[in-house]
């Protein structure tokens, strides 16, 4: 038999092979991606967006805190359900709809006790009609994580797990891990921030976080002429300051409240 070396090898097969320095295309993600609405983040991920058929763990120090700014803007492309399992506040009707997305598209499932969550989702994820599932567990194996990636890759559906930042040293099956944090506004625009960091992907590692807009594009557009009337307007004096910027920003696009 004749040998060749892993060069020679890896030059045969092409793009069949995925090298680890090397960032996965959308086909070597068995699947396709959908565009997360961050350019900055999709330059970063394999295939161009969040993983298709695929688990996605979305890790923050609280949950409820991010993670609604940082899938919406995909979660507003899609034409089939999305389903909440045990999210830790109810879904604020209006500021989804403010937010653009489909309300009537949105199904929340409250779900306590952790071995329901896994049972619930689960039974979303066999359902056509489903596009994407967002599932809080604050704890779970590694074996259960991998039976959902699996349900998720049979039918080709968006899988986001959130879970603790203090799982982040954890075994997971996830093709996808992000750690998620709220940053302070920046000083010279005054928009407040997502800091992302990948954890893992299909690629080499990302040594740097990520900066992400934490705040809608169309909410961002609303703060600025509210804040160009309130200065040709002279509303506001040096006694009486405008309204913060950041307090609008969680009134619109806090989109749920306590349960």
């Amino acid at each position: 038999m004749a040998l060749h070396s892993v060069s020679t090898l890896l030059d045969d097969f092409g793009d069949a092979v995925w090298r680890a320095d090397v960032l996965a295309d959308a086909a070597s993600t068995a699947g396709v991606a959908l565009p997360s609405g961050h350019a900055a983040l999709d330059a970063q991920l394999p295939g161009g967006g969040w993983p298709v058929g695929g688990l996605c763990e979305i890790l923050q120090t609280q949950s409820g805190l991010h993670e609604w700014r940082l899938l919406l803007p995909a979660l507003q492309q899609l034409k089939r359900k999305v389903v909440l399992v045990g999210a830790p506040y109810v879904p604020f009707g209006p500021g989804l709809v403010a937010q653009g997305l489909d309300a009537h598209a949105l199904l929340w499932l409250r779900v306590d006790e952790p071995a329901e969550r896994l049972w619930a989702a689960e039974q979303v994820l066999r359902c056509a009609g489903v596009a994407a599932l967002l599932v809080w567990l604050p704890k779970v194996r590694a074996d259960h994580l991998r039976r959902l990636h699996m349900a998720a890759h049979a039918h080709a559906q968006l899988l986001f797990v959130m879970r603790p930042d203090t799982a982040r040293n954890e075994s997971s099956p996830a093709v996808l891990r992000l750690l998620v944090e709220g940053a302070a506004a920046n000083t010279g625009t005054g928009q407040d921030a997502l800091q992302v960091q990948v954890i893992k992907r299909r690629g080499p590692p990302l040594v740097q976080s990520l900066s992400l807009p934490a705040r809608h594009a169309g909410l961002s557009a609303l703060l600025a002429v509210s804040a160009a009337r309130a200065d040709s307007s002279g509303r506001y004096g040096a006694s009486s300051p405008a309204p913060d910027s950041q307090e609008h920003t969680y009134a619109l696009d806090c989109l749920a409240s306590p349960a």
